[in-house]
């Protein structure tokens, strides 16, 4: 048998190879539908980590992305530097902010600590994005334009080479998923599960809560941070609308939703909050049956979030994707188990 890591790492090359091309053709709306997703998809990402396996709440994740992009987007824009070097310096900015916000996880948790980061978003929404004081930092009311960039010489601008930055981003989403699950595996992940299920326990086997708590908050912030950065490169742009807190809201509902203890759920999580959407925009109007006229608006989607969360709380406790892997682990247990059975004396 071949060892986990390699399978995974296979499992990640063939959901390369099949997601890659799934854009192909489309316009280029959706195109940039199927790139946010990804961004989206490191957002929740990142809670799968911070949440997920180590048991803490944050509603900034929103905050640390959009820091990572406006970090980006003044790299290239203002100092002039390469759009690689902006991608680093955006998630080193992510990386520091969060090691910050976690710094009152060290004594605060559940509900406490939830509104703890929920303000911290509001004051980066509020008065960070917006502010004038910050126009060094966020490029004033237009923000930075990214029109042309490249990456180690490839062009993966917006304009003409959206399917390009769709690609690169792909690939580092199932580089990403992989480590993680990788990490989840490791001495590291059985520590962070252990901060999950008893700080007390954990603390008296021997785990380290300060080091764990703080190292979650980075790593969960840079893995935000890295889907942020590449917001400018998408888009041409950069403003705080992306980033404001209701999104934040939004990724921990979307991943709660979607099973916030399983990486893949990261993937439907981003592509249920960029398409959906995008959908209803385009299609939520009209007539049916030459009669009625019917309007559905972006807030539907928001309600429809709401709707769907109290359904799964109660009808799939464990998310879409819990619910899901637990049906197929169950139904390759009785598969294997069926020859037994029939060879089995009567």
């Amino acid at each position: 048998m071949m060892p986990g890591h390699i399978v995974r790492f296979a499992i990640a090359i063939v959901a390369f190879a099949i997601l890659a091309r799934l854009p192909v053709g489309l316009d280029p709306a959706l195109q940039f539908d199927a790139a946010l997703a990804i961004i989206w998809g490191f957002g929740i990402l990142s809670l799968v980590l911070l949440t997920g396996y180590a048991g803490q709440v944050s509603l900034c994740q929103a905050t640390f992305a959009g820091v990572a992009a406006y970090g980006a987007g003044m790299t290239v824009a203002s100092m002039h530097g390469g759009y690689l070097l902006g991608i680093v310096i955006g998630v080193l900015a992510a990386t520091v902010l969060g090691v910050i916000v976690g710094l009152p996880a060290l004594r605060l948790h559940g509900i406490t600590l939830a509104i703890v980061t929920l303000g911290i978003a509001l004051v980066f929404d509020k008065y960070v994005f917006q502010d004038h004081i910050f126009d060094w930092f966020t490029g004033g009311t237009g923000g930075w334009q990214v029109t042309q960039a490249s990456l180690l010489g490839i062009p993966v601008d917006s304009s003409t080479h959206l399917l390009t930055a769709y690609d690169v981003m792909l690939a580092l989403f199932c580089l990403v998923a992989v480590l993680m699950v990788n990490l989840h595996q490791s001495g590291a992940g059985r520590r962070f599960r252990a901060i999950r299920d008893s700080e007390l326990a954990a603390s008296t086997m021997g785990v380290n809560l300060t080091r764990y708590k703080l190292l979650a908050f980075a790593i969960s912030a840079g893995i935000a941070g890295l889907g942020g950065s590449f917001y400018p490169l998408i888009a041409g742009s950069v403003s705080p609308q992306p980033f404001w807190v209701f999104t934040s809201l939004q990724l921990a509902a979307v991943g709660v939703l979607m099973g916030v203890r399983y990486v893949p759920a990261a993937a439907l999580g981003g592509l249920f909050m960029a398409v959906v959407p995008d959908v209803l925009t385009r299609y939520g109007h009209g007539t049916f049956m030459n009669r009625f006229n019917y309007e559905i608006s972006y807030d539907w989607f928001q309600l429809a979030v709401g709707v769907l969360l109290v359904l799964q709380l109660i009808l799939l406790p464990d998310g879409v994707w819990g619910d899901i892997r637990g049906k197929a682990l169950r139904a390759w247990d009785l598969v294997h188990m069926k020859p037994r059975e029939e060879v089995r004396p009567a």
